[in-house]
């Protein structure tokens, strides 16, 4: 990852989370630190023991400024794509390698997580584009959400879900949801005055 990929990558954060609250602020102050995070897991993960250990101090520092700042834990090991919008960013809990696309929205106690304390290469959560998570979320196990699927709040997703997918209820009940010519363009001045236009 060079610099200006990570300034665009912040500048897209921003911008899906611009707005005068204090939970808009903690948001962007928490993308910052996670992006920050990436950078120099990237920088340092293929290098000698000394960038190692700087990363692990920086990881640390990092656990304790989340942790502070809305009691969360996202690791700079997980891939995000840009346009990260965490509505209410407290308590979310996303685990080592995980994959997240663009234009995600993850709302508060939100966790994706292993089902296992090693897991074993390639295997990881995975989820796709312009999925929102909501409220109360556990995404658990080496799985996949489509792209452009909403999962209602307080689901447990344990099996894989097809792109254009609707998730609701404790039990999952998965139905198809076909894509609307009438969607905003992810990043478009439209999606973000309205962050739900991009299903729409």
């Amino acid at each position: 990852m060079k610099l200006s990929e990570l300034a665009e990558l912040i500048r897209w954060d921003l911008r899906v989370n611009r707005g005068a609250s204090f939970d808009r602020l903690r948001a962007m102050l928490l993308v910052i630190e996670i992006r920050i995070e990436q950078y120099l897991y990237h920088k340092t993960k293929h290098h000698s023991r000394l960038p190692r250990v700087l990363y692990c101090l920086a990881r640390f520092l990092g656990s304790a400024f989340q942790w502070f700042l809305c009691h969360s834990n996202v690791p700079g090991s997980v891939s995000i794509g840009r346009g990260l919008r965490l509505p209410h960013p407290q308590n979310i809990i996303i685990g080592y390698r995980t994959e997240i696309g663009e234009f995600c929205t993850l709302y508060q106690n939100v966790s994706i997580v292993w089902n296992g304390f090693e897991p074993t290469l390639p295997s990881r959560p995975r989820i796709g584009d312009q999925v929102l998570l909501g409220a109360g979320v556990i995404v658990l196990g080496d799985i996949s959400i489509g792209s452009y699927s909403l999962i209602g709040a307080g689901t447990v997703v344990t099996q894989s879900i097809p792109d254009f997918s609707r998730v609701t209820g404790g039990h999952p009940c998965i139905s198809t949801r076909f894509p609307s010519t009438g969607a905003a363009i992810p990043g478009s001045e439209r999606h973000i005055r309205d962050p739900y236009s991009i299903w729409s």
